[in-house]
């Protein structure tokens, strides 16, 4: 795949939540996204990646794209969120991720926001490729503690409130998690928008705000389609 970024990208770096945590939005992202989305739909097969929950199927996204991609991020991120420059940025995973799972399909933790690490410098970078009413990127509160990312020293906590609050009040409905409940409260989200790119620290409560019979598709040239990077500062 032929790839480059758009030189004349501006990023916008918000703090939301109560916590403050930055996000950095980054809109018109690849300089040709179409170019992207061949790619994907030349991709011989997706398929689950048994390494996370993702409610669907992947395929491992080009190495140029990851380098090209990481490159242009990787002083943005340095600054933004005061990165020691001793430290290096690796990929640990990359994804073009397409929402197949049916909300019947769900596993308990895949109707919850979810955090992917507790690791400090280790963030998600989320590109949205295909044209469509798609929902976007939620972030949530969890009620019970407060805590809007789980750090290391707050993860015991949070999954032990987490699952006292679940054996007294019931599983969360077979759904997809898209609003307020009252386990979690959504406090900020990202539209979904083509060649919107957002990048957000691993240790956030998330989750893709999908409706699913909008959202739920197995066809990559049409789906809800997204390009997902996690890239580690050690």
């Amino acid at each position: 795949m032929k790839f480059a970024v758009n030189p004349s990208i501006e990023p916008d770096i918000l703090q939301i939540g109560a916590e403050g945590t930055k996000i950095i939005i980054i809109d018109d992202f690849a300089a040709d996204l179409d170019e992207v989305r061949a790619d994907a739909v030349r991709v011989p097969a997706y398929q689950e990646d048994g390494r996370t929950a993702y409610p669907g199927l992947r395929a491992v996204l080009p190495d140029n794209y990851v380098q090209d991609v990481l490159a242009v991020l990787k002083p943005m991120l340095q600054e933004s969120y005061a990165i020691p420059g001793d430290l290096e940025a690796r990929s640990e995973l990359a994804y073009y991720s397409l929402l197949t799972k049916q909300e019947s399909e769900l596993g308990v933790m895949q109707r919850l926001p979810h955090f992917d690490t507790t690791k400090k410098h280790y963030y998600a970078i989320l590109h949205y490729i295909n044209v469509g009413s798609f929902g976007g990127t939620g972030f949530f509160r969890h009620r019970p503690t407060g805590f809007e990312r789980v750090t290391e020293d707050r993860r015991d906590i949070f999954l032990q409130s987490a699952s006292a609050f679940m054996a007294v009040r019931g599983l969360p409905e077979p759904k997809y998690i898209n609003s307020s409940t009252n386990h979690f409260e959504l406090f900020s989200h990202v539209a979904y928008r083509p060649n919107r790119l957002v990048v957000y620290p691993g240790c956030m409560l998330h989750s893709g705000l999908v409706s699913a019979n909008v959202d739920v598709c197995d066809d990559p040239a049409v789906g809800r389609l997204t390009a997902n990077i996690f890239v580690d500062f050690n």
